[in-house]
């Protein structure tokens, strides 16, 4: 990419996020002027009701962590579980109560903001397959003031009521249109990359009369000026390549393989940086005045900290890649054009899905293996396979690697399981999920017991792949303590190495963010420092209430970043947000 790009123009705003997911689409609600109240349909958690009726002001203006006390569930996060609890009383238990929530448009509680999306609303709910179901039920999907159902009415399309689960082709829709429907269009910047986030101090330097060299004003700029977050990147300037899915040709395809699920019940925000520009913004005024900052800089001396997003790895799902710019636009530097904003609040809402996460063994970079479900489901519809063909191999024992199997059983294709633990594990998530609701992965889970049998499906439990070669695999069998409770294994007293014929490999053994935007890529922020961000091992440790980085003020993180891997959960990052922000603007 060129250095020479200019960028015309900083812009300040009040907020900027990285990324345009359910969470960021919900922090966009809010931060547009709109307020939840306590409607006074009472929770079975009395203390909550009584709670809710001592103040008549905003949820957003509350203290949530006097009203989140005490409350239990499945996030880590209490404003987290006290959002669930608003919107879906007792969710868990089975019920089906309606929200506790009213809404009112304030707009003296707006707020200036800016949401960059590399892609269009949804973040990664872009890239899924249109047929497939969510993990989670409908309701669970749904973001704030618009009932999913109520949605789905006005599109005249009915819902599966025996599973209650909706498409992710729903799904993905019902995220777009919210943004249209809600009045937030103005918020959205589709089709823009971040590449750097860094800091921007205001400093007083001053130029030396003689050698014009710029001196500081102070030996320690950090510690003794303001600083603002300066976010730049680039704008694709015309949307990239649809993929087959968006055409219609997959949403074909795959409604002709079957019942499929996807495992995405995640707010995705593929925000990779994927960029290494090396122009910069110039300093602004800094005035509190939004819009458009004078780019002469003579109000404002900067100072910079390091932080150049570097070259990222691109997910193979991503139909905005570079490379596909390149095939279509041929010269790359006249599609695209940088931007920057100026702002005191950066909320990070990439999701964790960027990255997938790889073997790292010999061959694993052949053209014959495949990392995503997008990348599979395209594979598929490509090549000419059939029962006869060699087998599929799919690596891997959670949702997605039960979701590349039940694609490839419903093609008719042959499959081996290839799988670290033994069928009965009790982390198995498939043990967590009821089968009444989840019948097709239940099936999975029978498949890798040998409960059921299938001429198509071959487990290989407790085995890892040790070397992959375009038509082969050769696995080994795990070394373990003797387990007499575990079911046997045809190759458990088989130290060799086996060998088997593949047409292809999946693996599908979880995925990390990319957040090389930031310095270090983020490390220094997480629960663990130094270490890469994770949402299961190493979310970014933020306030509990507020969801800011405990390490550097002013930034923020969402979703699966701080480990809510539910859309249901991770709304709750939006509310804590909102509500620091308006704690802060009424006390400066």
């Amino acid at each position: 990419m060129s250095s020479s790009w200019a960028v015309s123009s900083v812009f300040r705003k009040y907020c900027v996020f990285a990324g345009n997911g359910p969470s960021a689409i919900s922090l966009s609600y809010l931060l547009h002027g709109h307020r939840p109240y306590f409607n006074g349909h009472a929770h079975s958690n009395s203390m909550l009701t009584e709670k809710l009726h001592d103040s008549k002001t905003s949820i957003v203006n509350q203290d949530l962590e006097f009203l989140s006390e005490g409350l239990e569930g499945r996030s880590p996060n209490p404003v987290a579980l006290l959002w669930d609890s608003l919107v879906h009383p007792d969710a868990d238990l089975g019920a089906e109560n309606p929200s506790m929530l009213s809404w009112k448009h304030e707009l003296d509680q707006a707020k200036s903001h800016v949401v960059l999306g590399k892609m269009k609303p949804g973040g990664a709910w872009q890239n899924m397959e249109g047929s497939m179901q969510t993990l989670s039920q409908n309701g669970w999907m749904e973001l704030p003031d618009l009932p999913f159902r109520h949605w789905l009415a006005k599109r005249h399309r009915r819902l599966d009521f025996s599973s209650n689960r909706a498409t992710t082709g729903d799904v993905r829709d019902y995220y777009e249109e919210y943004v249209e429907a809600m009045g937030l269009r103005e918020h959205f910047k589709d089709y823009h990359t971040v590449t750097a986030v860094q800091k921007l101090f205001c400093t007083n330097s001053c130029a030396d009369c003689e050698s014009g060299e710029v001196e500081p004003c102070c030996q320690n700029i950090r510690q003794n000026h303001h600083f603002l977050w300066e976010v730049r990147g680039y704008k694709t300037l015309a949307p990239p390549l649809r993929s087959p899915r968006e055409s219609g040709t997959q949403e074909t395809r795959g409604s002709s393989i079957g019942d499929g699920t996807t495992s995405s019940d995640e707010e995705f925000g593929p925000e990779a940086a994927d960029s290494d520009s090396g122009s910069r913004c110039s300093g602004g005024s800094a005035d509190k005045d939004l819009g458009e900052v004078d780019v002469d800089g003579s109000a404002l001396s900067t100072s910079r900290s390091s932080s150049l997003g570097r070259k990222s790895r691109k997910s193979s799902c991503s139909s905005s890649s570079s490379q596909d710019l390149t095939n279509t636009f041929g010269d790359l530097s006249l599609e695209r054009e940088e931007f920057c904003f100026v702002t005191p609040n950066v909320v990070l809402a990439t999701g964790t899905y960027d990255i997938p996460n790889r073997l790292g063994v010999i061959g694993e970079s052949s053209t014959s293996v495949i990392h995503s479900l997008c990348a599979f489901e395209q594979r598929l519809f490509d090549e000419d396979l059939t029962r006869t063909s060699a087998p599929i191999c799919v690596v891997g024992a959670g949702l997605s690697a039960a979701d590349a199997i039940l694609m490839a059983l419903e093609a008719g294709l042959p499959v081996i399981h290839v799988f670290r633990c033994g069928p009965s594990d009790p982390s198995l998530i498939f043990r967590k999920l009821p089968q009444s609701i989840y019948p097709e992965y239940h099936r999975v889970a029978m498949l890798m017991k040998g409960q059921v049998t299938d001429e198509l499906y071959q487990p290989y439990p407790r085995h890892r792949v040790v070397e992959i070669s375009h038509e082969m695999v050769l696995l080994k069998p795990c070394l373990s303590r003797p387990n007499p409770s575990r079911s046997p294994s045809p190759h458990d007293n088989d130290p060799s190495i086996v060998s088997v014929d593949v047409s292809l490999t999946v693996i599908m053994i979880g995925s990390r963010p990319d957040l090389s935007f930031l310095p270090g890529g983020g490390r220094d922020l997480g629960v663990v420092p130094k270490w890469p961000i994770d949402s299961k091992h190493n979310p970014i440790d933020v306030d509990p209430f507020s969801y800011q980085s405990t390490h550097e003020q002013g930034l923020f993180a969402m979703g699966p970043l701080v480990a809510d891997n539910f859309v249901r959960f991770g709304i709750g990052g939006a509310l804590g947000i909102a509500n620091h922000l308006s704690q802060a603007a009424e006390n400066p």
